[in-house]
């Protein structure tokens, strides 16, 4: 199928090798923080819920009494130093990025750091200030920076195709480096075929604890007016989407769960940093659907709530995660590393 990228493919993985292995045997140096790190990751490019779960952490671990901070990368965003996301920025998503402002929004208690390199980054904070933790989002692959525990998470919706190295598949090393991990987490398990869950399953590593994470979108709420809509009263209803994210077809799957969606929806490329010309085109779209209300995500709102003339007319969705089995699991094993 992709053979014809699988020369490039083992060659990427070859130099992901070196370097894995130049680390493992401490040839490359890493910073040590002087507060515990918790790194959440993944193995693929993108798409497989990290923040919805990283969010889940901190929420549990703010309502425990914990100072934390978040570190993150200025992933295709303005910001060329490390520095501490302010939300009132007037372009706060395109300063900071789009997953860091939301994060920092839904958590205003916790500190989010960006910055070009995430041990940097790291340093900066704690050298700001005291945190009992820090969690590194998307920090797997980020060795530079010591980390306490390494939490993986895999998209049970993926194909196990898409696991191949770039670029024959979407991951970022091979799937011998879950071996790193100390705890892996199946997201998304609400939303994949029994049969595609349980071919993941059989290739995980008998060693490692795994957790399960159901995802749903339980309501709307207005941008401009902060009403909220329950699913309930968007059934029947025509939706017309728009989403720069890296699994489309996942938001798409949950929406058709709700109403109607619309086949005139627009995607854009994963973190797309929206311009006035994309809004135009974007409501020009939406009113040639007739559709009922026009939806994005929560990654998207904090970018396209600055570009609309008329918030009124954007509604944003929020992924809502729920553990299966074993609740508080997930906050146990975090909170192990601060003992």
């Amino acid at each position: 199928m992709r053979a014809y990228l699988r020369p490039l493919s083992f060659l990427y993985d070859q130099v992901v090798g070196v370097k894995n292995n130049l680390y493992d045997r401490g040839v490359f140096g890493v910073f040590k923080a002087p507060v515990p790190v918790v790194s959440i990751g993944n193995l693929t490019v993108g798409g497989t819920g990290k923040t919805p779960i990283t969010d889940f952490c901190l929420k549990s671990l703010v309502a425990d009494g914990k100072k934390v901070a978040v570190i993150s990368r200025s992933y295709r965003a303005d910001a060329s130093a490390p520095c501490l996301v302010d939300v009132d920025h007037p372009f706060a998503a395109r300063y900071f990025g789009d997953e860091p402002v939301l994060l920092a929004q839904a958590n205003p208690q916790v500190s989010v750091y960006v910055g070009p390199s995430k041990w940097r980054t790291a340093r900066y904070a704690v050298e700001k200030h005291k945190y009992d933790l820090l969690i590194v989002d998307d920090g797997f692959q980020h060795r530079r920076l010591h980390r306490d525990l390494n939490i993986v998470i895999l998209d049970a919706t993926e194909s196990l195709s898409n696991y191949e190295v770039l670029p024959e598949g979407r991951a970022r090393e091979s799937w011998a480096g879950i071996e790193r991990a100390d705890v892996l987490i199946l997201s998304k398990c609400n939303l994949a075929p029994e049969d595609e869950l349980k071919a993941l399953e059989a290739r995980l590593p008998k060693n490692k604890e795994v957790l399960y994470f159901g995802y749903e979108i339980q309501q709307c709420q207005n941008v401009k007016t902060g009403q909220v809509l329950h699913r309930d009263e968007l059934k029947g209803k025509k939706l017309f989407l728009v989403s720069a994210i890296a699994r489309p077809d996942v938001f798409e799957k949950m929406m058709r769960e709700i109403g109607e969606v619309s086949n005139q929806s627009l995607h854009f490329r994963d973190h797309h940093q929206y311009t006035a010309d994309d809004v135009k085109n974007i409501e020009n779209a939406f009113k040639k659907s007739q559709a009922d209300f026009l939806v994005t995500t929560g990654k998207d709102a904090v970018k396209l709530r600055q570009l609309f003339n008329d918030t009124a007319i954007l509604w944003s969705t929020s992924l809502e995660v729920a553990e299966s089995g074993r609740k508080g699991r997930l906050h146990e094993i975090i909170t192990q590393v601060l003992r």
